[in-house]
């Protein structure tokens, strides 16, 4: 596309003005235009997938497969022959709805670059589609969860998880204390089994699984007394068990057969006098002795129906219709419990659940002890939600349970980051009120729940590996701030992500990195960075900036990647992470660069500093290029996952529904929002990156073209486009590697210092037509290894050169390549293709032109 004032004007960034702390502030999208390179045929093919995705359902078919589990999770139909994107995101998926996030933010991004309306239709399609689906859960939340018809009148439905609502029973603090004896009396349906809808491996086989609770009164997990339907593998049959001293000290009775699902069965517990008695439609199925008693639990502050003592991690819900729940404070005999099947009274507490529906359950004795319902017509839920599955993994998360595994998650404040993310996007570029509302709502329903959790839970949910994952909840949060000046509270909401260790030992300039999943922290700190622009602090400035330089130089690979496999290492050791773990031959997973460039970019958007714009370059041009295969396709993005460093691996591409699928999506369809920046009082243009494209700046009224085939040329042509005469000054970015860096203007050489590693400036008054000629002669230089200066990587001037070669060896002692070459590199010769050498016998070429072939970006020089 070709720019013009008008484009650049409809097409522009329409967020607010730049943060009053911003020294240099970006152009929007729209305001760049990039011409033909090696970027632009990466970009179109993103573009061409982003415009054919599921093209043989229709203009909207991509928008609605992206749809497919937000509907599904509202109760609401999709249209015959559409199906969910795939793997993570697949239908029964734990992560699923966030690579909609990205393919949302992806349709933004092409919006605001190209200004072809398809974008526009597909993203407003999507975003209206959300729309719908926040609705229909709002309508779910307005009514309690519906009374069935039950074995006596009416039934509480509980549809239990990790599939359904999380549904269970409060009831009254003290309800057993001081009880030397109990009886517990119930009618449950528990809910048939349906084998489709488990999400091998994450899920459980709900509701028959082990340790899901009928009944868990007591203080704790330490101090109980709960009935549970399955008790282990071994023991597949209902269990009563009480304890002071945790499960390894439970007192407990077993049954001997299986509870059956989908017909109805009377339980009963009695407990007294030194013995325990399991009931199952009145007829005794377990006994035996068991000497503690209600009174010996002290303060019961936790009692429940259809659920367990908080926190163990791995809570489970009951799947069961209840019925006609029975509390009595003495251990009835057999008769009476067998007249229980056919009228009952609890004298502590009785439940019937014919009363109107409501999070409110009547107790029909004289004590009432009413009951409170907890589950979709609680209140608890904000209108707001809209997710792609129900509110089961949050309310897990909150009760610590752990990543993957049966009964497990993910990371569901992961998902709701790249949800609000693109809603924020679709806002910011393409002018969606709609999408506002959206992120607005679900920022409200964020608050509803984490605004009622102590401090030390939430710290504790955030350090959780991965489960506590959220990506940049705080950097949306704070974007929404700024969005609504009206709502400054989401800052506060943005403050409840506080990763509070991590977070203070960053501020005091403590490493704590190594073990640390790298993707799971590094947007925390652009978020940081985020909520200090809108004046949560300088403390959450200074922990941005230590943050990326504990990670760049120090655990920063060759081509700009960090991490092995999804994991932060020791700080100084590179070499020695290429073989670190021989089981794992992953490293520098694409991510993490994704959010490190973001991180970078806003860091330099404060002060300036030439480092930030470096990491950038160096990343873009050779991990962030390399990272989408050059070949088209609009059945998959095409992007990697991992751009390995070990020598002789390789890239593997595609990456349909993964995270770093979604962040692929939106990486290369905003190459341009970096290359110019302009100061913040709009007298000064700053060239960060050369790459052919022109920029408008409509504040000064000039447009700078730039033509240049860096990085395969060592020049760049920036010719000035205006209609009047105006002053500014130019400041161009002298790359580190640049030892000639030499500037002519209108045909005059100018006299400058050029110190590789900073900006040069031109100030000067310009008028239509000036040129300023820029060359920085490409040279072939060399980087060691942090910790082994024998061990280096080569370089034609940003470009990262590869060894196109299979695997040598199996660790640091054999796997390397040894060089016979000098100082000077004059061993290197070109072949004749661009940036392609050979030395000693091997062929170096541009890392990010390979196509999933073996390579080596470190060897051993010689």
């Amino acid at each position: 596309m070709r720019l013009n004032r008008r484009n650049a004007l409809r097409l522009g960034a329409l967020a607010s003005a730049a943060p009053d702390s911003w020294a240099v502030r970006p152009f929007g999208l729209g305001e760049v235009a990039l011409d033909d390179s090696i970027f632009t045929a990466k970009r179109d093919r993103m573009l061409a997938y982003a415009k054919g995705y599921a093209a043989d359902l229709g203009e909207s078919g991509g928008p609605d497969r992206m749809l497919y589990n937000f509907r599904a999770a509202a109760g609401l139909p999709n249209a015959d022959g559409v199906e969910p994107p795939g793997s993570w995101d697949d239908a029964n998926g734990y992560l699923r709805g966030h690579y909609s996030g990205h393919f949302l933010s992806m349709l933004a991004q092409a919006w605001a670059g190209t200004g072809d309306r398809v974008y526009k239709r597909k993203l407003d399609h999507l975003v209206a589609g959300l729309g719908e689906c926040r609705d229909a859960f709002a309508a779910a939340a307005a009514v309690a969860t519906p009374r069935v018809e039950g074995r006596n009148g009416t039934a509480v439905r509980l549809t239990g998880s990790p599939l359904g609502n999380a549904e269970h029973l409060k009831l009254p603090a003290g309800l057993v204390d001081g009880l030397a004896a109990v009886t517990v009396a119930t009618w449950i349906k528990l809910a048939p089994v349906d084998q489709s809808r488990l999400p091998d491996p994450w899920a459980d086989p709900a509701p028959l699984a082990n340790g899901v609770k009928v009944f868990d009164f007591g203080a704790d997990a330490n101090a109980h007394m709960y009935l549970t339907i399955r008790a282990d593998n071994a023991n597949p049959f209902p269990r009563f068990a009480i304890t002071t001293g945790g499960a390894a000290a439970e007192q407990r009775v077993t049954a001997t057969a299986p509870l059956p699902a989908g017909e109805w069965v009377h339980l009963t517990v009695t407990l007294g006098g030194g013995t325990a008695v399991l009931y199952v439609n009145g007829t005794a199925a377990a006994s035996g002795p068991v000497s503690l008693t209600p009174a010996d639990l002290g303060a019961g502050v936790a009692n429940w129906i259809g659920r367990g003592q908080f926190p163990q991690g791995l809570t489970q819900y009951l799947g069961a219709d209840v019925d006609e729940f029975h509390v009595y404070g003495s251990a009835l005999t057999a008769e009476q419990v067998a007249a229980l099947l056919q009228t009952a009274n609890g004298d502590v507490a009785a439940y019937r659940f014919d009363d109107e529906p409501g999070p409110v359950c009547a107790d029909a004795s004289e004590n009432a002890r009413h009951a409170e319902l907890i589950g979709p017509g609680d209140g608890n839920r904000h209108s707001g939600f809209v997710a792609a599955y129900p509110e089961t993994q949050f309310v897990r998360l909150e009760e610590f349970a752990t990543y993957g595994g049966n009964a497990g998650i993910w990371a569901p404040y992961y998902t709701t980051h790249k949800i609000m993310a693109g809603l924020l996007d679709a806002h910011r570029l393409a002018g969606s009120t709609a999408a506002l509302d959206l992120a607005s709502g679900l920022g409200d329903w964020i608050h509803s729940r984490l605004s009622k959790l102590p401090r030390e839970r939430l710290d504790r949910m955030w350090s959780i590996y991965i489960a506590g994952e959220y990506g940049g909840m705080n950097e949306s949060l704070a974007n929404l701030a700024r969005a609504r000046p009206d709502r400054p509270e989401y800052l506060e909401t943005a403050r409840l992500f506080d990763n509070t260790a991590l977070l203070q030992a960053t501020v005091a300039g403590t490493d704590l990195l190594d073990g640390k999943h790298a993707n799971q922290h590094i947007p925390q700190f652009t978020g940081y960075l985020r909520m200090h622009e809108q004046g949560a602090g300088e403390d959450y400035r200074t922990a941005a900036a230590n943050f990326f330089d504990m990670v760049v130089p120090h655990r920063l690979y060759a081509h700009g990647g960090t991490g092995v496999g999804e994991i932060f290492r020791r700080r100084g050791v590179i070499a020695g992470s290429l073989w670190q773990y021989p089981n794992d031959p992953n490293h520098a997973e694409t991510c993490c660069v994704y959010n490190l460039l973001k991180l970078a970019r806003n860091l330099f958007f404060h002060t300036g500093d030439p480092k930030y714009m470096e990491y950038y370059e160096r990343a873009l041009y050779n991990q962030i290029l390399g990272s989408r295969r050059d070949e088209d396709s609009t059945e998959d993005p095409e992007v990697t996952y991992f751009a390995p460093v070990r020598p002789g691996r390789w890239r593997e591409f595609g990456n349909t529904g993964t995270c770093c699928g979604g962040t692929g999506m939106e990486n290369h369809t905003k190459y341009q929002d970096s290359v110019y920046f302009a100061s913040a009082a709009d007298d000064a243009l700053l060239v960060n990156l050369y790459l052919p494209s022109t920029v408008n700046w409509s504040a000064r009224g000039v447009a700078i073209e730039q033509t240049t085939d860096y990085p395969f040329e060592g020049a760049s042509r920036l010719k000035i486009r205006a209609r009047r005469r105006t002053a500014f000054a130019l400041k161009l970015r002298v790359p580190s590697w640049a030892e000639e860096f030499a500037v002519n203007v209108n045909g005059r050489d100018q006299k400058l210092t050029a110190a590789p590693g900073t900006y040069v400036t031109i100030d000067r008054t310009w008028r239509g037509g000036d040129t300023v000629d820029v060359a920085m002669p490409l040279r072939l230089h060399t980087e060691a290894a942090l910790d082994d200066p024998g061990i280096e990587s080569v370089y034609c001037g940003p470009t990262l050169l590869a060894i196109k070669h299979e695997a040598v060896g199996d660790d640091l002692a054999t796997g390397l390549v040894d060089l016979a070459v000098g100082e000077d590199l004059s061993a290197f010769e070109p072949t004749g293709e661009p940036l392609e050498f050979k030395a000693d016998g091997y062929t170096f070429a541009p890392f990010h032109l390979g196509n999933g072939e073996p390579y080596h970006l470190y060897w051993r020089r010689r």
